[in-house]
């Protein structure tokens, strides 16, 4: 009896604690659609691209965000590197030659996020694992095969619809007040994938715009 009762205290102990801190069960790319980016931020360009805003490793019941805390970022310093950083991760708020020399954006998503990625956890590894993912979906064009244009108003479900079309799982959708009307605008896309980066998941911390599928969200262009 005695020995029943220890091992359940030994189970209860065991599962109080969350997993390994740096473990993950997804991966989530987050996607911004500069234009809307801009209406609530001072921007210095505005690509007509999505761009990322960054990947995040995560779990469903337990936040994962600055997994090394103290850790140094190690400057990204390859010429190649840079440009494709610049192209596909763009700082909006700062100019080309501010971001790559001081990297401050790319810093803070991978400190905050990078070290969370098991696997992929040194600067350059996690920054190339995100443009890769990046590159298997134009989200643009994927929207466009639909209809979808910007500078017009789609319901969450149509867009939605258009992105599992082709990613086979239904993304995550985020949107901004406008600041000037009286109406949602869609500002991020995010990608779910499983922790080995093979196939698109659908998120485990599942965010839309509204609960309603047909309420109407504007793709400012």
């Amino acid at each position: 009896m005695f020995k029943s009762r220890l091992m359940t205290g030994f189970v209860v102990f065991l599962f109080a604690f969350p997993p390994a801190y740096g473990a993950f069960e997804y991966m989530q790319l987050v996607l911004t659609w500069p234009i809307s980016f801009c209406h609530t931020k001072k921007c210095v360009r505005i690509p007509t691209n999505f761009t990322i805003h960054g990947l995040w490793p995560d779990n469903k019941n337990t936040l994962l965000n600055n997994c090394a805390p103290g850790a140094t970022y190690h400057m990204i310093d390859d010429p190649g590197m840079l440009k494709q950083m610049d192209d596909r991760w763009t700082e909006l708020t700062s100019d080309v030659k501010n971001s790559k020399e001081y990297q401050g954006f790319w810093q803070h998503e991978f400190l905050k996020h990078g070290t969370c990625c098991e696997g992929h956890n040194t600067e350059e590894a996690y920054f190339k694992l995100a443009m890769r993912l990046k590159d298997r979906f134009d989200l643009l064009t994927i929207l466009r095969a639909s209809g979808i244009i910007p500078g017009n108003y789609y319901s969450i479900d149509s867009i939605q619809k258009a992105i599992k079309g082709v990613t086979r799982a239904v993304p995550n959708l985020y949107c901004n007040p406008d600041p000037h009307n009286p109406r949602m605008e869609l500002v991020e896309i995010g990608i779910c994938f499983d922790p080995k980066a093979t196939y698109v998941m659908v998120c485990r911390r599942y965010k839309t715009c509204h609960r309603d599928g047909n309420t109407l969200i504007y793709f400012p262009g």
